[in-house]
């Protein structure tokens, strides 16, 4: 019996029994359904806290921080302290798998428009890296090389200048980029040399304005990193607290390591712990919520595996019966020649397609009960306050073909049993039956 011989007879046998096969088909559709649906809110949810924290920051960034550790050049085994200085940012620039690092320092300062006035930190950083590192301006440009006096503003700081001599407190919007503005160096507490001196005003050109979004950026203003330490200087040597912060001066507040792939990251992180610094990634919140996401997805799966055994039961039942309708059908196919392995694979071929139609219109069912979750849930959940813009239902490619796969498999397990039943049928017993 050749195989279209098989094909012809399985669907006719399937049709003659359209409600059963209907029945049995719905079952295995459930199933696939539930399994494919359970697991697209597991995908949903681990995409939705991967994007949340991308919106922390990159994934694929490193912050360091001094330490007390064994040091890369140290040979004497006794541990040294690690600094944020430039020896550190050479010895990080040749960690394989890094592709930049970012090193800055940080003051405060105030920024004066006419009347109007605001602080804000001031992080010094280097212009050429900038772009690497995912800066983006809403206004204008990024730092470039050469530039000494000129600034990018964080997308907030317009928005948070006041008259000091009001008595009442009003907010204004300054164009910081066409506004005149100066600068004054001071830390957070109070101007420096403010008890010796008036502080110096530098004038200053705002050049670009962050993108907003950003909580690294928003309230910051930049500039470039040795433009900064000039003014720093100058500012402690004008102060009665000069010497206070002179020694650290030549370390820098910050360093932040670029890692070229996602994968790397922990590799890069474990080495620069090994160089005797602190070094923290949203890398590794990210792999506590995998975790977390794989178990919430197999329970997920599990619940809705429950519903394909039922019906792996159903398709066990659906065969059965067909065997003790058939008696007689099977015992005329082994008179007349067909092997019993043509009547093995007739039986699998019926349960296979039965698997197989289910999973297909289970398939489509997923995707439609994903979009309307997508639709209606995000809009359900935007009104409750939970703002996202992950969708709630995600169905991988390769989710979808295994689903379907396993359905098929499914079939023709539960098909297996009855197939060998049919085989072992006795040719005369079954002619016999009526």
């Amino acid at each position: 019996m050749n195989n279209i011989d098989l094909i012809r007879m399985a669907t006719q046998n399937l049709w003659r029994r359209k409600l059963r096969t209907f029945l049995t088909v719905l079952g295995v559709m459930i199933g696939t359904s539930s399994i494919v649906v359970m697991l697209s809110l597991g995908f949903g949810m681990s995409q939705s806290q991967k994007d949340q924290m991308a919106s922390w920051g990159s994934l694929t960034h490193i912050n360091v921080m001094e330490g007390y550790g064994p040091d890369m050049g140290n040979t004497t085994g006794t541990p040294n302290s690690a600094k944020l200085n430039r020896e550190s940012v050479l010895k990080l620039e040749q960690i394989p798998h890094v592709e930049a690092v970012n090193a800055t320092i940080q003051s405060f300062g105030t920024i004066k428009a006419g009347r109007n006035e605001t602080s804000a930190s001031i992080v010094g950083v280097n212009p050429d890296i900038m772009e690497s590192f995912g800066y983006e301006v809403e206004e204008g440009r990024l730092l470039h090389t050469g530039d000494k006096m000129n600034l990018v503003f964080g997308g907030e700081i317009k928005n948070n200048f006041y008259n000091p001599k009001s008595n009442t407190y009003q907010e204004i919007v300054i164009d910081v980029i066409n506004e005149r503005l100066k600068l004054v160096i001071g830390d957070e507490f109070g101007l420096d040399g403010a008890d010796s001196k008036a502080p110096k005003e530098y004038p200053i050109k705002v050049v670009g304005v962050f993108t907003q979004g950003d909580y690294s950026t928003d309230y910051s203003i930049f500039m470039p990193i040795d433009q900064l330490r000039k003014l720093m200087e100058e500012s402690n040597r004008t102060s009665d607290s000069g010497s206070r912060n002179s020694t650290r001066l030549e370390e820098f507040t910050s360093i932040i390591v670029k890692v070229n792939e996602v994968d790397n990251v922990m590799e890069v992180q474990n080495l620069i712990k090994d160089m005797g610094f602190e070094a923290y990634s949203l890398t590794e919140e990210l792999d506590s919520f995998k975790q977390q996401s794989f178990m919430i997805q197999a329970i997920l799966g599990g619940i809705g595996a429950i519903s394909l055994i039922v019906a792996a039961i159903g398709i066990t039942n659906t065969m059965i019966m067909s065997i003790y309708e058939r008696t007689k059908e099977i015992g005329v196919m082994k008179v007349i020649g067909a092997s019993i392995v043509d009547i093995r694979r007739l039986f699998l071929l019926e349960a296979g397609v039965i698997g197989l139609l289910g999973g297909i219109v289970g398939l489509i069912f997923s995707y439609i009960v994903s979009l309307l979750l997508n639709t209606f849930g995000a809009g359900f959940m935007n009104s409750m306050g939970f703002y996202s813009e992950s969708k709630i239902s995600i169905i991988p490619i390769p989710l979808s073909l295994g689903a379907l796969g396993f359905s098929v498999l499914i079939g023709l397990l539960a098909g297996f049993f009855p197939a060998k039943r049919a085989m072992n049928l006795s040719a005369l017993e079954a002619i016999r039956t009526e």
